[in-house]
């Protein structure tokens, strides 16, 4: 059995791609995989056609569109492809004749895969919201945390955490919020994302002691985890939360929000908060830094959560799915 998968354009973001590279790893243990990249990063209508001809000039026996590029599903064969679906938030952005054109691109698609799956609940309903699937179309397998996040002892810097806050330039990533609530707090505050000049102003204006750094490896997004006192995701929404997993497995305390699929994600192993309060966020922080009792449980309760995200649960359900269709 041979597995296709097809990734958008690696400039258009990183965390889809290692997700997906950590399934393949153990899809690859045991089948014959081939990894195609889209060649154009745009979504312009003249783009889709482009990467749509050459995908299906690549397309195999199975077909996996590991997500982002739903509307490929019109150029590859229905019955021998599968789609992964992340997260559907752009479309609420829309509106008028844009948001059917999107709408067409990247849902009603769907439709004609052989099996969705759905990275989350949360993702799941926001899709089944717009449009009829039957039962026996989709299912929910959540994403693997990567091998590469182990375990990684170290000692808690009580006095100035480092706080690590990765895609820092995204809006819905809630920095401006992760700012305001760290003033008057001694922190290293630890950005991972191109950061904007509005952003850098807020930092400044705030007297935040900060680093920023963007463009990484994946080695060296796993020693940015090493590295931290704190994992920060207090994100305003969210398909599945990558970041709560990978923190929870290097051992590190975790903040995230207090809504879905954030809360489901993170267990009973990351401190919730009210993502639109600072007060809420900064009282998280709060907690975390001056209790050291419930700082160590909370590590621990992470530990044991992120086990049911591990790859050879995830594999397994891929390969079942791979082995119905061919």
């Amino acid at each position: 059995m041979r597995i296709t998968y097809f990734f958008r354009h690696p400039k258009v973001g990183f965390s889809i791609q290692r997700v997906f590279q950590t399934v393949n790893k153990g899809v690859a243990q045991t089948q014959e995989i081939e990894e195609v990249f889209l060649p154009y990063p745009k979504s312009g209508i003249l783009s889709i056609f482009k990467n749509g001809f050459y995908a299906k000039k690549r397309q195999g026996k199975i077909n996996h569109i590991t997500g982002d590029a739903h509307y490929l599903l019109y150029f590859l064969k229905s019955k021998n492809t599968i789609v992964t679906v992340h997260d559907i938030m752009y479309y609420s952005y829309l509106s008028g004749f844009k948001k059917k054109i999107w709408k067409f691109l990247y849902i009603h698609s769907l439709k004609r895969a052989a099996k969705v799956v759905f990275i989350s609940e949360f993702a799941k309903q926001q899709v089944l919201d717009e449009i009829y699937l039957k039962p026996d179309q989709y299912c929910v397998i959540p994403n693997p945390v990567s091998t590469d996040f182990q375990y990684h002892q170290k000692d808690f810097c009580a006095a100035k955490p480092i706080i690590l806050h990765i895609n820092g330039n995204l809006e819905r990533k809630n920095l401006a919020r992760t700012i305001k609530a760290l003033d008057n707090i001694p922190c290293h505050l630890r950005i991972v994302g191109k950061l904007s000049d509005e952003y850098r102003l807020l930092l400044k204006q705030s007297n935040i002691d900060y680093s920023n750094v963007y463009n990484l490896s994946n080695e060296a997004v796993v020693q940015e985890y090493e590295n931290s006192d704190i994992i920060n995701f207090p994100s305003l929404f969210e398909g599945f939360g990558m970041p709560i997993i990978e923190g929870q497995a290097v051992g590190r305390p975790v903040l995230t929000s207090n809504i879905l699929p954030m809360k489901s994600i993170a267990g009973e192993g990351a401190v919730l908060v009210d993502p639109k309060s600072v007060e809420s966020i900064k009282n998280g922080y709060i907690k975390i830094i001056t209790n050291k009792d419930f700082r160590n449980n909370l590590v621990k309760k992470g530990m044991l959560n992120v086990k049911h995200f591990q790859l050879n649960t995830v594999k397994e359900l891929y390969l079942d799915l791979y082995n119905n269709l061919n």
